[in-house]
């Protein structure tokens, strides 16, 4: 990191910044996984936050030229002018903006977008320009910043000690090579926000919706974003402190945000606020990863530019997701509560047609309370700044699809157990189908049934079934037993069918179990099972099936070391003659992908 602030982070050694950059944020990772125990004293954890941040405080942004704008409104503000009134090229601001910011400014032709608390801070920069020009100014309003966010780090600290979680964890926000980079080191008005979420937090984790309201009020005053969080904070702290101490604590919130707005309102001020914002939803794109591909594939089929559409309409579908949080996700619990506001932020960046690095930082900040989405945090948070090398000549699609495609693993491999059910439920839909005109009676046994997702298609319409597994599973509502995987603890012919839906081959001996299966049935033993006809396919089907299981129940499958047995139809047949069984029936069960066959046997 010492090494990283030393060059800048500059454009022109943007490769050696970036393999800094990944040394160092390696270094967080092997210190997270390896020596957690040692980020959980306090005095290390602030203390190396505070060090990381001196250590860039000394560098000037050269990755972005948003300082220069706010330092321009500050001195704006300084010299008493509305910074949201004009434009910088406004011919009104002749004789009063300083020519040179102005040659260094992006967006010269649009209004200031940045809140009231943002403005505060560069006031203060407005005040060292005046005196000691540029770049005083900047480092003055970096300053501001860094002050603010680190107090943001001391409440933060002081939520997840209210909260009970391990304080070390703090250090995935506190010690990441992003945050510092883009915040110590570019001086975003993130800072000021992560200030305000800190507040917010430690209001929710202490129960003072007061508290929790003025965090949000500031949060509003930093950035636009977190109005959004408004409803989920409202539902959970009504369903803690009561309907009216949280009408309280809005009321406080609320009179803090106007006490900061009202200095810089007047009557045109949201349509101008309004006219910028679109500079972001219709003009520029960086690292959006759905809206890029969407736009390249609609480009590519129509021949047309979708930019000024496409914007709007996900910035509509992000309200309506938005909307669907605040209805469906759970915030009775504290937890949940900052799960949803992660979620919010995850939903707005996603639908968003420009990803810069520091809009990270929103969710950064909650990182250190949740594993929810934590692991696609922090490959964002690494991916980020490689997207700068759009700036040496690479492949900005490249760059993108680099972030968003780790995004979208690191989310599958999270969500991988949910997935999997669901996944399940809808697989069982088939193969209910596929059995139950092959049953007879109405007590049916789910030999090996896992979940019990087949069985529960099964079920109803006086129809009984009873799962038997060697392990426990959760899933489907059934009556269930365990079993030793060899012997059924029932007398013979206890039911009337019995189902093994692709549990044979993964049996310690299969010929054993399906005797059993034939003991306790007095019909149809209904068998599918997964078939090969070349080595390759067997193989193929063994590393498939040891993936796709291995996170079901107790784990018993990914620890048992014996093989998964599977066999061709002709061994099959074979095993169910050798079994004294009859077969009555026989069928592929798909035409498309592994062979998934049927067999009715009766004793």
């Amino acid at each position: 990191m010492a090494a990283l602030a030393a060059i800048g982070p500059h454009r022109s050694a943007l490769p050696e910044a970036i393999a800094l950059h990944t040394m160092a944020f390696a270094g967080l990772l092997l210190l997270w996984f390896r020596h957690r125990d040692r980020l959980d004293s306090t005095w290390i954890l602030i203390g190396g936050a505070a060090a990381l941040r001196l250590l860039f405080l000394p560098t000037l942004p050269d990755l972005s030229d948003d300082l220069f704008r706010y330092v321009w409104d500050g001195h704006l503000s300084r010299m008493g002018v509305n910074p949201f009134r004009f434009v910088p090229i406004d011919p009104a601001l002749e004789g009063i903006g300083d020519p040179s910011l102005l040659a260094s400014l992006n967006s010269p032709d649009y209004f200031s977008i940045y809140p009231p608390l943002s403005q505060i801070v560069f006031l203060l920069g407005g005040f060292f320009h005046e005196l000691w020009g540029w770049p005083a100014s900047g480092y003055a309003v970096k300053a501001g910043f860094m002050a603010l966010e680190f107090g943001g780090v001391l409440l933060l600290l002081r939520a997840l000690l209210r909260f009970g979680l391990a304080p070390g964890s703090l250090a995935l926000y506190a010690w990441n090579p992003l945050v510092v980079v883009t915040l110590a080191g570019s001086g975003h008005t993130e800072g000021g926000l992560v200030f305000a979420l800190g507040l917010l937090l430690w209001g929710v984790s202490a129960a003072r919706p007061g508290a929790a309201w003025t965090g949000w009020a500031l949060a509003v005053c930093s950035k636009a974003i977190p109005l959004l969080l408004a409803p989920l904070l409202f539902l959970h702290l009504k369903g803690r402190v009561g309907t009216r101490a949280a009408l309280r604590g809005l009321a406080l919130g609320g009179a803090v945000g106007l006490a900061l707005s009202i200095p810089f309102f007047f009557p045109g001020l949201p349509a101008r606020m309004a006219s910028s914002a679109d500079l972001y939803v219709r003009l520029f794109e960086f690292n959006a990863g759905p809206y890029l591909a969407i736009k390249s594939i609609l480009s590519l089929l129509t021949g047309e530019d979708w930019s000024k559409f496409l914007g709007p309409a996900f910035r509509l579908v992000f309200l309506a997701s938005a909307v669907l949080v605040w209805m469906k996700w759970p915030v009775k619990r504290a937890p949940d509560a900052v799960r949803g506001f992660m979620l919010v932020f995850a939903l707005y960046l996603t639908f968003a047609t420009t990803v810069h690095p520091w809009y990270l930082i929103w969710g950064l900040a909650l990182v250190p309370f949740t594993p929810f989405l934590r692991g696609a945090w922090l490959w964002a948070s690494w991916a980020a700044l490689p997207t700068y090398l759009t700036y040496t000549g690479a492949s900005h699609g490249a760059l993108t699809g680099l972030f968003w495609g780790g995004v979208v693993v690191a989310v599958l491999w999270e969500t991988r157990d949910a997935l999997l059910h669901r996944l399940l439920r809808l697989v069982a839909v088939r193969k209910a189908r596929g059995i139950r005109p092959h049953l007879r009676g109405t007590r049916i046994l789910d030999l090996g049934g896992g979940e019990g997702y087949v069985g529960a298609r099964l079920a109803g319409e006086g129809v009984n079934v009873c799962v038997a597994e060697v392990e426990a599973y959760r899933g489907a509502e059934l009556p269930r037993i365990l079993f030793d995987g060899e012997r059924l603890p029932f007398r013979d012919g206890a039911f009337d069918s019995v189902v093994l839906s692709l549990v044979l081959h993964h049996a310690r001996d299969p010929d054993r179990l399906l005797a059993e299966a034939l003991r306790v049935s007095s019909g149809p033993v209904v068998v599918t099972e997964s078939l090969y006809r070349w080595r390759w396919e067997r193989h193929l089907l063994e590393w498939v099936d040891r993936g796709v299981n291995r996170g079901r129940g107790e784990g018993g499958m990914a620890r048992d070391p014996e093989p998964v047995r599977f066999r061709t139809e002709p061994e099959w047949k074979a095993a169910f003659q050798q079994a004294g069984a009859e077969l009555v029936h026989s069928r592929r069960l798909n035409r498309v992908g592994h062979r998934h066959h049927l067999f009715v046997v009766e004793p």
